[in-house]
């Protein structure tokens, strides 16, 4: 719909700036001086976790490489952790151990505060990787506190200190395109999984199972795939053969 044009107008115009800034005024450097980097960061991964009502968690991995994205390398990984540090240290872990098939990247930028920065530099340490990582988060503001005008602030931790820059400082939004580019990344995954399920769904229901029974097909199976290639047997076992015979008649694609 319309919303959904001019979301995706925004997000075109803000890769456009993004590609202008960096390849124009070279913001790389900028960033490095900034935030006392060890190197100029033309290769960065950010990582973004998300959460959609209950779904699995998400994580995604971004890409940002002389002065473009490079959508080839995105990842995304389904994680199993429950809190927020678990699933970005097993995210974390994960791309630690693919560094041998696809070399580190100059420069990590993480959605989280300076628990999951320091998180990710043990790590690398444990590693034996050298490799910067700074981390972004949403200021913390109690009920009382809170600021009369506008949102919370987004606060950059680094290695040597924290910074609350301007909202019109450009170092600061280039950040925070990084950030909401691994954001953006995660939530289409979310979208694409519940259309599909959601699809699949309506297919049962059209064959006459009733919403109930999908979900005690779910529990025994686990996915949609699974309960496509599940026998005659298995079915009348996890359900009745009433619901076999009308499942293995005519099966679902």
């Amino acid at each position: 719909g319309a919303k959904a044009k001019l979301i995706a107008l925004a997000l075109k115009n803000a890769e456009e700036l993004l590609k202008k800034e960096s390849t124009k005024e070279e913001i790389e450097p900028k960033i490095s001086t900034l935030f006392e980097l060890s190197k100029i960061p033309y290769k960065i991964e950010t990582f973004d976790n998300s959460h959609m009502m209950g779904a699995a968690t998400v994580g995604a991995m971004v890409v940002w490489m002389n002065g473009a994205w490079r959508k080839q390398e995105y990842r995304r990984y389904e994680l199993h952790a429950k809190d927020e540090y678990g699933q970005m240290k097993e995210m974390l872990s994960r791309r630690i151990e693919s560094f041998e098939k696809n070399s580190p990247p100059d420069l990590w930028v993480l959605d989280g505060g300076e628990t999951l920065r320091r998180l990710a530099v043990s790590l690398l340490d444990e590693a034996k990787i050298n490799l910067d990582v700074i981390a972004i988060a949403k200021e913390k503001l109690d009920a009382k506190a809170h600021r009369a005008k506008g949102a919370a602030k987004d606060i950059i931790y680094t290695e040597n200190s924290v910074f609350e820059l301007q909202p019109t400082d450009k170092r600061l939004q280039w950040v925070q395109r990084l950030r909401d580019e691994a954001h953006r990344f995660a939530i289409t995954y979310h979208q694409n999984k519940k259309r599909k399920t959601d699809t699949q769904n309506s297919l049962l229901q059209k064959k006459g199972i009733g919403p109930a029974t999908v979900k005690k097909l779910l529990n025994y199976f686990g996915t949609f795939e699974a309960i496509d290639k599940a026998s005659y047997a298995e079915i009348s076992v996890a359900s009745s053969e009433n619901i076999a015979k009308i499942l293995k008649t005519d099966s679902v694609n």
